[in-house]
């Protein structure tokens, strides 16, 4: 009787292993929807941002991959919500980094289908996503619309162009139009 219940035991497993294997052949892997963009694209993707301090978009970056949590942010943030009980929400730690900058996560709410698009592009195309920051910023200094300021050092480093606050306690948050800065009209 116990050798018959084995033989049941492992003709199930047998079986079950191999209608997985056939379900597993049968049905094709799955189509990743993402399309990488062309690096005009990228740019125009990235303008509104390029010029933003290195630490500010090192936050907005993995942040745009989680467009629900930027939406309840901006919530939280709009609605009066405790500026000391930030860290306490159950966000990453990118979002939450965010909701300090409540103009900037309002933009990225307000904008939320290219937050959406500025995530998936992070998360498919990193150094695709550097280097069209590199590639605008390059733009902007090369049309003098790019420079150090009192709030802001603009550092040349090997070949990348470095944005960095002159107070690490305090991020300016520059406002500019990017049609206007990238390119000679």
């Amino acid at each position: 009787m116990k050798l018959l219940f084995k033989i049941a035991v492992l003709l199930c497993v047998f079986t079950g292993g191999a209608l997985s294997m056939r379900a597993q052949i049968a049905a094709p892997p799955p189509i990743s929807a993402y399309q990488p963009l062309p690096a005009a694209q990228l740019d125009q993707l990235l303008g509104p941002i390029a010029l933003y301090p290195d630490p500010l978009i090192a936050q907005i970056l993995p942040a745009s991959t989680l467009p629900t949590q930027i939406v309840l942010a901006d919530r939280y943030v709009s609605g009066g919500g405790a500026t000391n009980q930030i860290d306490q929400q159950p966000w990453d730690a990118s979002v939450q980094a965010m909701a300090r900058y409540p103009d900037v996560l309002k933009w990225m709410d307000d904008n939320l289908n290219w937050t959406t698009e500025l995530g998936q592009a992070f998360l498919n195309q990193q150094q695709a996503v550097m280097d069209s920051i590199q590639r605008l910023r390059a733009s902007a200094s090369k049309l003098g619309n790019l420079q150090s300021s009192p709030q802001q050092q603009v550092i040349t480093d090997g070949g990348d162009i470095e944005i960095d606050p002159v107070d690490p306690q305090v991020i300016y948050v520059p406002v500019y139009q990017p049609d206007q800065v990238y390119y000679d009209t």
